[in-house]
């Protein structure tokens, strides 16, 4: 799990910046892959309760009092993050997980023209017709995708050609869609890159799609 150094002290006049229902993505030491959870409560300066996160059996043996996670979540649209630990796992009256409340946070903007280098499974459809792709790169706007040049897939992009694109994100069971605006066109040897903006994303998209963000984002100051 990456530290967080050089970061901001809280400012208690503020606070945590965050609301009740609130996703939060879960970096928990000794474990490789990042989790959800919902910002459920808190009292100021001694705790913080979430829910049991998404994927529970596979972190439970994690979830010990001491263990270390960094929390992330969006506000605003700024990305914060803290280092805390976990003070008890809550099975009884209700599920839920007690952390310690931060003493310092870290605030990140994600730009809008930020982009992620990635390698993410996918495939498009335009006018019934579906094509397979590797998406290489993504941001909260859009993102860019390539495929190889072959003249059997009769496909032909236009700049302005409303698509929907399928992300295979990591952790997720199913392939998940979006409408996009194609943007640009680049054509490097046998392959062609698209770039495309994100049109009317769904919450089933937007959220796996900022899990995914929030898991691969860095904390440089």
């Amino acid at each position: 799990m990456e530290g967080i150094e050089d970061i901001l002290e809280l400012d208690k006049s503020e606070g945590l910046n965050i609301e009740i229902g609130t996703e939060v993505y879960l970096d928990i030491t000794g474990v490789s892959f990042s989790v959800s959870s919902i910002f459920v409560g808190l009292l100021e300066n001694e705790f913080m309760i979430i829910t049991l996160p998404k994927r529970f059996k596979s972190v439970q043996n994690k979830l010990y009092p001491g263990n270390k996670m960094i929390v992330k979540y969006l506000h605003e649209g700024s990305l914060y993050a803290f280092q805390t630990s976990v003070i008890e796992m809550i099975t009884d009256p209700i599920r839920a997980l007690a952390i310690e409340y931060p003493k310092i946070v870290q605030k990140q903007e994600l730009r809008v023209v930020k982009r992620n280098s990635v390698v993410i499974p996918g495939r498009v459809e335009l006018k019934k017709n579906h094509l397979p792709v590797v998406v290489f790169d993504i941001s909260k706007k859009g993102c860019c995708f390539k495929y190889i040049d072959d003249k059997k897939n009769n496909f032909i992009f236009r700049e302005g050609d409303l698509l929907r694109i399928f992300c295979q994100f990591p952790g997720v069971e199913s392939e998940l869609g979006a409408m996009a605006y194609i943007r640009n066109i680049r054509r490097e040897k046998r392959q062609i890159s698209i770039g495309t903006e994100f049109s009317d994303m769904t919450k089933k998209f937007i959220s796996p799609l900022m899990e995914f963000l929030c898991s691969i984002e860095g904390f440089q100051s």
